[in-house]
Parts: structure tokens; sequence; C-alpha cells
């Protein structure tokens, strides 16, 4: 009979090795199992949006329809990007005089079209001397609706509308330049034919 031999010891290197390793598995395992449920729930999300949106563009009509006439006549309008034509835009930046870390940026746009745009957005950024962006900034020239001062309104037919505003640019500012990123043009609803008046013979 053999005499017994202990079994050899498991070095502190190998049983951190193995530790290590089955930290990894787990881990991967959970990430795994994380990933697929996410993808489960976002695939049901993406149901449920889409099933919202097709109801809100078949309810559409009827919500309108439902809305005050102020507000109701906001959504009678469409992109219209080629009406930029129409448009004469001046916007220039200058340093506002209390304070060298602000520049004050000018805008003015001249409507030369026969249309209402009821959306004007332009994206300003002031240029340092070099050409480098510093500041950037959406000016909202025309809205659909009059609120505030942040809310100009449309902006008529033949009409000009200026506007203000302060950027921070602690360099100070050597050019601005612009572009439009929203036009919005007001389309107005086929009036309803009007019913013929019969005519009456007064003596």
């Amino acid at each position: 009979m053999h005499p017994h031999t202990p079994g050899k010891r498991m070095s502190v290197f190998t049983a951190i090795a193995l530790g290590i390793s089955a930290i990894a598995i787990t881990c991967i395992v959970s990430a795994s199992l994380i990933a697929l449920y996410g993808m489960h729930i976002v695939d049901q999300k993406a149901d449920t949006l889409i099933g919202t949106a097709q109801m809100l563009l078949e309810e559409l009509p009827a919500l309108r329809d439902a809305l005050p006439p102020a507000l109701a006549d906001v959504l009678n309008d469409e992109r219209r990007p080629g009406y930029v034509e129409h448009l004469k835009i001046e916007v220039d930046a200058r340093p506002y005089p209390t304070r060298p870390d602000l520049t004050e940026t000018s805008i003015t746009v001249v409507n030369d079209g026969d249309e209402v745009i009821s959306t004007l957005a332009l994206r300003v950024v002031v240029l340092d001397e070099t050409g480098r962006p510093i500041s950037a900034n959406t000016e909202y020239v025309a809205t659909p609706l009059a609120i505030d001062n942040d809310w100009r309104g449309p902006l008529m037919p033949g009409s000009t509308r200026r506007a203000t505003n302060m950027q921070y640019c602690p360099r100070g500012a050597g050019s601005v330049e612009y572009e439009v990123t929203e036009l919005r043009v007001w389309k107005p609803e086929e009036a309803a034919p009007t019913a013929p008046t019969l005519a009456t013979n007064t003596h």
C-alpha cells in the first residue's frame, strides 16, 4: 500500500488568475443579458412610438378642428427653403460698450416677397480674428405667434425685422456669419365657397 501523498497546493497567482477569469465571465454574461433585455425594451418602445405616431396622424384633422382658431392657424404652414431668395439678411457684430467680453450681434431681415414667414431661424456664429468660431447662437427672427421678446411673431410681406443678441466672446469678435436653419411660410386654408344670395327687389 502506497503512502498517501498530499495534493499540490494552488499558487497565489493561479488563484488570482482563476478569480479574475470568473469575474470576467460573470461580467460578460451579465452584460449580454442586460443588452438582450435592453433590445427587447427598445423594440417594444419602438412599436409603441410607431403606433402612437400613426394614431396622431389619423387624428390630426380632428385635433386641428378642435383647437382655437389662433392656434389652429399656426399649423397652416410649410417648409419653403427656396423662399430665402426673397429675403435680404444682414448680420453684424460689435463689442458691447461696457463689457469687452460680450459681443452684440445685430440682425436685419427684409421680406421682399409676397408670403407671410411663420418661422425663420438663423444660426449666428461669431468668429475671432483668425476665422475660428468662438460663439454661436440660434436666433428666431420670425415665429408663428407673437408672445414675448423671444417669440417675435410672423414676418409680413414688405416688412423689416430687426433683432439683437448678446454673446460671450472673451477673446473679442473679428467677424460674424449666419446660416438659415429653418424657413417656413404660412399657407392659408382654401376659402370655402360662399353660398349664393337671393336678390331682393325693393320698391
